[in-house]
């Protein structure tokens, strides 16, 4: 189906970006998914859709934006170039890096909502200055206005400021490859089962830790603090081992890591452009 090839693609073309904006970047990484990326743009197209549309042509955007920064390395590859020449379509500007200031904190008081949730970007970069605890604790505290079911707030957050602690952790979370290392402290986000009737509302721990989550990021990004937020849908041998590691509750499900840090002198991204929203009116 359509909805499952621009998943797939988006979800692989963003996986490309990524590497783009890495700092270390290394010529030829991430060439196993560029060959994935573009097997599923040939089977897309050969199903007749539409090679016109915006998640499409922002793929091709980011498979030219490959080639140019490997060409910049000294790194050419010449069948591919061949092959992403001859996909079909043609390419948008929209797939890439995205380089940006970040705001300071008198800035970051000033803007209206519009302009804050626009200034809000992932980072995989972070300054070596850690972040002050108390300030997180601040953004935590904030967060806490985040509606719930009943009001009753059944997330809890763990800060994990010991590196050798967040090393362990991060070891079984598969989206911080290239920049774990960067990361200064890692918030876990989870939701206790327990606050919860288990016979009608199975799926509300999530509803409520991922409105929290959200929240929570807003809030960091309001004391300045940079975040990247990290998968919490682990393996089983995962989940067990972060379980351990961190002392879960059997009740508590895991909703969201987030990584954080005070940003870089140069912050770069990856474009993640949205796309227009479905908006259905009855």
């Amino acid at each position: 189906m359509k909805e499952q090839y621009e998943a797939s693609i988006t979800k692989l073309y963003h996986t490309i970006e990524k590497g783009l904006a890495y700092t270390n970047y290394r010529a030829g990484f991430g060439s196993d998914n560029v060959k994935v990326l573009m097997a599923e743009m040939q089977h897309y197209a050969s199903q007749g859709y539409d090679t016109e549309a915006y998640f499409y042509k922002t793929a091709l955007c980011v498979l030219h934006r490959y080639i140019e920064k490997n060409r910049l390395y000294k790194h050419v590859d010449v069948k591919l170039n061949e092959a992403v020449a001859k996909l079909p379509g043609f390419p948008n500007d929209e797939g890439g890096i995205l380089e940006f200031r970040p705001a300071d904190v008198e800035q970051m008081r000033s803007m209206d909502y519009q302009d804050f949730a626009k200034s809000r970007h992932s980072i995989r970069h972070f300054s070596e200055i850690p972040v002050e605890l108390e300030k997180v604790k601040d953004a935590i505290k904030l967060a806490q206005l985040t509606p719930s079911a009943c009001n009753r707030q059944g997330w809890r957050t763990r800060i994990i400021a010991d590196k050798s602690v967040l090393e362990n952790v991060l070891k079984n979370q598969n989206g911080n490859r290239g920049f774990g290392q960067e990361i200064d402290k890692l918030l876990l986000v989870t939701a206790d089962l327990r606050y919860f009737n288990s016979d009608r509302e199975v799926f509300q721990a999530y509803i409520d830790g991922g409105m929290y989550a959200m929240s929570l990021i807003n809030s960091l990004h309001y004391e300045c603090i940079g975040t990247i937020p990290l998968s919490g849908s682990l393996t089983e041998k995962q989940d067990a081992n972060v379980r351990s590691i961190l002392r879960l509750d059997d009740a508590e499900v895991i909703t969201l890591f987030i990584g954080i840090g005070n940003y870089p002198e140069k912050c770069q991204t990856t474009k993640s452009i949205r796309h227009e929203p479905v908006i259905e009116i009855i």
